[in-house]
């Protein structure tokens, strides 16, 4: 992993941060905000708070110097939506948030986890493939797959 800065701390997120998390999304980018939930949005602080609450989501931040600078959402249905500061990129903080829910969704038994992203959002896209994802076209998008509990094989194998 390359995060130079061990003062960065990964962990669950709690109610306790919805304030940090809306503070991470409006220091965002449109292009950015664009990028995370594919269409324009405002955020609000109470809809941060609704999915902090919400038993469907799993949510992990990256946090330094008590400031959320990151965040990663698994949802049960198995998508997943990760965002980081810009001052933060090319750290290795999205892959370790995405890592982090891949082994959620390992221990809930998820066949897959999955997302959609623009084709023009390249880093993501490059982050993905560095962990065996694999990508359908959809409508215009790029949906992502990557594979997390193997189909259970039906064969039975003999012994040696």
């Amino acid at each position: 992993m390359s995060i130079s800065d061990p003062k960065i701390k990964f962990r669950r997120a709690v109610e306790e941060d919805a304030e940090k998390i809306y503070k991470l999304y409006t220091s965002l980018s449109q292009e950015d905000i664009y990028n995370r939930f594919l269409h324009m949005k405002k955020i609000s602080l109470e809809e941060i708070r609704s999915y902090l609450r919400d038993p469907k989501c799993i949510i992990y931040v990256a946090e330094h110097n008590n400031e959320i600078i990151g965040e990663g959402v698994l949802y049960l249905s198995g998508e997943v939506a990760v965002v980081v500061h810009p001052s933060y990129r090319r750290r290795g903080i999205g892959k370790n948030l995405l890592r982090l829910l891949h082994e959620e969704a390992q221990k809930r038994r998820l066949k897959r986890m999955f997302f959609y992203t623009s084709p023009e959002n390249t880093p993501v896209i490059k982050l993905a493939s560095g962990l065996g994802c694999k990508f359908r076209y959809v409508d215009g998008l790029y949906m992502g797959l990557i594979d997390v509990c193997p189909p259970e094989s039906n064969e039975i194998k003999e012994k040696s």
